[in-house]
């Protein structure tokens, strides 16, 4: 955000020496928009967002779903995206020069690392929620007694726990640094770049490579098992109604000779 208020005073500056050029002209219109688009729009996004979750874990744990046991995985990501928000909302008040805690020397660790949990915990969540869906699809007759609520419970701790040890990381390679204009910055420890590129290999492949994977094949696994339920239950209609026509057929034509 300080590099857009840089160039749209940059801007006003040539704008009153009459040197700017159509391109600095664009440029300076594309910040300005761009500026209007992080303090505005973004703002509300995370508010809706922030809204919205809330009212999710509240019903999903406060009604009669919490006796599903897919509800549990629904709250804990609705629980974990809002926390991410909240980080979100710090961060972006920090750079609107609100009040400044981000880019303090033990919030901007704090801060990551929350974000951090959130974001893979949600990740993980949402895996675990189509895991339930697949074996309800695929083994509908052990579906109840796999797919339980202490169960359900059970696996949103494990991840829960997995999520908070497996980002401990981030207190050693996040902290406060200078950036060009000698200003405090919370970013990546240069020193820690080394260990960075490869937590951050180790991450992309736990977090997006293999969830993507199990997403995917399960889900088209699932499509496939119910397009095959949908081809028999379609092909059984047709069946019994070919069968009721013939029991139909074959009284009236014992009718007629019974008249006959």
């Amino acid at each position: 955000m300080r590099s857009l208020l840089h160039a749209d005073v940059a801007y006003l500056d040539n704008l009153e020496n009459g040197t700017v050029s159509f391109a600095n002209e664009t440029c300076g219109i594309f910040d300005y928009y761009l500026e209007l688009l992080h303090q505005y729009y973004i703002p509300v996004m995370i508010f809706v967002g922030l809204v919205g979750n809330f009212l999710s874990s509240v019903v999903f744990l406060t009604t009669y779903l919490k006796m599903r046991s897919s509800s549990y995985y629904l709250a804990a990501l609705a629980i974990a995206d809002f926390v991410f928000l909240v980080v979100l909302t710090i961060v972006n008040c920090s750079f609107n020069e609100i009040f400044e805690i981000f880019n303090k020397e033990g919030w901007c660790q704090f801060l990551v690392y929350i974000s951090s949990v959130a974001s893979i915990l949600s990740v993980w969540l949402i895996v675990a929620f189509t895991v339930e869906r697949f074996i309800a699809v695929q083994y509908p007759l052990r579906r109840p007694s796999i797919c339980t609520v202490s169960r359900s419970k059970t696996t949103v701790c494990v991840l829960s726990v997995m999520a908070i040890i497996s980002q401990c990381y981030v207190f050693w390679t996040a902290g406060v640094e200078k950036d060009e204009s000698n200003a405090d910055v919370c970013s990546l420890i240069r020193e820690q770049l080394s260990v960075i590129k490869v937590i951050n290999t180790i991450d992309c492949i736990t977090t997006l490579i293999i969830p993507f994977v199990l997403i995917v094949v399960m889900n088209i696994m699932i499509a496939r098992n119910l397009f095959r339920f949908s081809r028999k239950m379609r092909s059984n209609t047709i069946e019994e109604s070919g069968t009721s026509e013939k029991s139909i057929d074959s009284k009236d034509s014992s009718r007629v000779s019974k008249i006959s």
